[in-house]
């Protein structure tokens, strides 16, 4: 049974990346799966997204979804783990020894109001929901399965690209021109841990999604989808807040809706640290960022 399993993993995976025209790969070797995902074919799924941050042999996966009663919720795969599919698969050009697997424990966060002063890292809880597992047959294509409380639905996955993209690979020397896709947190590190920042930065436009919490100290997610150069290193662009279809559900874009809530800006000092600022409903939040190291090597994208 779990031979089956695998090969299926493996068989749907192996369509996707046929549709896509991508080719397959057989390790993880330098590629480096850093950045924001979304539902495969491109612009066909709206409202929901994946963050990866790839650090050596781990994922450190934000998923950005809606909650049974459709408000927003994230859940954090924080220490995805590279592991062996222990299988092989015929191809018309051969067989597939193994492909990159990643796969570890989901979790639901709770924590302090995101503009507490100060942020209270003690309040922070988590609670395991489940699993998730990622398999990758190309740089850009994948699958997403998650299970949770007995929900279990596999999600064919692909890069999201609205304009130039960086070239990310694992380590190497940093370009002198930063590009700042990656997750970041407050600064110094781990000075207030449960909340960050992904940065996906392709071209001169920055795509960020703001993983924190509500009044309540529910995981809430806010979205700045276009962050355009105001400076050198410096960007900023409307906030918004989202809702649709919960996890449990099959996704309906119809049912998908988002509303401004504020704007949100970052200026970076280096490659290394910034500063990000966003005003929600009149509530302003300035933090120092930097950021998040987890495992070596690092991704670095020029």
């Amino acid at each position: 049974m779990r031979t089956l399993k695998r090969l299926a993993f493996l068989a749907l995976a192996l369509l996707a990346a046929t549709q896509a025209g991508a080719v397959l790969i057989t390790g993880p070797g330098t590629v480096s799966y850093q950045g924001l995902w979304w539902n495969f074919p491109a612009d066909t799924q709206h409202g929901w997204g994946l963050n990866i941050a790839h650090q050596g042999g781990t994922l450190f996966a934000t998923w950005f979804t809606y909650d049974t009663d459709g408000t927003g919720m994230w859940l954090v795969v924080p220490d995805a783990a590279l592991e062996d599919m222990g299988d092989t698969m015929p191809t018309y050009g051969g067989s597939i020894e193994s492909l990159p697997t990643y796969s570890g424990t989901l979790y639901r966060t709770t924590g302090p109001a995101f503009d507490a002063a100060p942020f209270d890292g003690k309040k922070v809880r988590n609670q395991p929901l489940g699993t998730a597992v990622f398999v990758f047959t190309s740089p850009d294509i994948g699958t997403f399965t998650f299970d949770i409380n007995g929900v279990t639905r596999r999600l064919v996955i692909t890069r999201e690209n609205f304009d130039t993209p960086p070239d990310c690979a694992m380590g190497g020397t940093p370009p002198t021109t930063p590009n700042f896709t990656d997750l970041w947190y407050n600064a110094p590190a781990e000075s207030e841990p449960g909340w960050g920042v992904n940065l996906t930065h392709q071209g001169n436009v920055l795509f960020a999604t703001w993983f924190t919490y509500d009044d309540a100290g529910k995981a809430m997610w806010l979205v700045m989808p276009r962050g355009d150069s105001t400076g050198p290193q410096a960007w900023s662009g409307p906030l918004y807040s989202t809702s649709g279809p919960g996890y449990d559900v099959p996704w309906d874009d119809a049912k998908f809706a988002s509303k401004v809530v504020g704007t949100a800006s970052f200026s970076f000092a280096d490659a290394n640290d910034g500063t990000f600022t966003a005003s929600v409903n009149g509530r302003t939040v300035r933090k120092s960022i930097t950021r998040q190291s987890f495992m070596t090597p690092p991704t670095v994208c020029r």
